[in-house]
């Protein structure tokens, strides 16, 4: 089921073009490499049995995911009092390569979900031996490879489609409709987080 990534890389590339929705996906897919570094230096076994760590790493995750739907709903009241412009008439809207590349990266890095996840999966796949941090790099590379397709799909066909939606007023649905999806991401981590914290 797509999740935060995803509906980041859609975002992206309808509010910015394909090209800068691939570069925010290469950030994105640079998560699993460093997860699984991370979970061959026993970084994830650290997040998986300390709650408290887990929990901070989530909740931060969780603000992150606000912040982004925070700009999403912002964008999308810019674009709905812009709805009497053309899209001829209207700014582009301007963002550095880094910053898509490091919302990305962040984005991934932020759920904690993903290094329990390598936690799990790794034993299993180099059992009797042991798991280093090039053997969890791999198959983090393995992951953000085919991550990459799935998120390239995503930015390419979205903007094939912004090419019908530069109406400012369809324009501001998409991005509201985004940074609720983000919010829903948000609510769902901080909620399970707290149950967790109280269980």
């Amino acid at each position: 089921m797509p999740g935060a990534d995803t509906i980041l890389v859609l975002r992206t590339s309808l509010r910015f073009g394909a090209r800068k929705a691939i570069v925010t996906a290469a950030g994105v897919v640079c998560g699993p490499v460093i997860w699984g570094a991370l979970a061959g230096l026993g970084m994830a076994l650290v997040i998986s049995r300390l709650p408290i760590i887990y929990s901070a790493v989530a909740l931060a995750g969780a603000l992150y995911l606000v912040y982004l739907g925070i700009g999403s709903v912002r964008a999308a009241r810019t674009l709905w009092r812009r709805r009497s412009e053309s899209a001829e008439t209207a700014p582009a809207v301007v963002s550095p390569p880094h910053s898509a590349f490091l919302t990305g990266l962040m984005t991934n890095l932020l759920n904690p979900k993903i290094g329990v996840f390598y936690l799990a999966v790794m034993p299993g796949l180099f059992a009797p031996g042991d798991v280093t941090i090039w053997l969890g790099a791999l198959l983090g590379a393995i992951h953000g490879a085919i991550g990459l397709i799935f998120l390239t799909a995503v930015a390419i066909f979205a903007a094939y489609v912004r090419r019908f939606l530069t109406r400012p007023t369809v324009s501001a649905a998409v991005e509201l409709a985004c940074g609720l999806c983000l919010f829903a991401f948000a609510l769902f981590v901080i909620m399970e987080t707290v149950a967790a914290m109280l269980a």
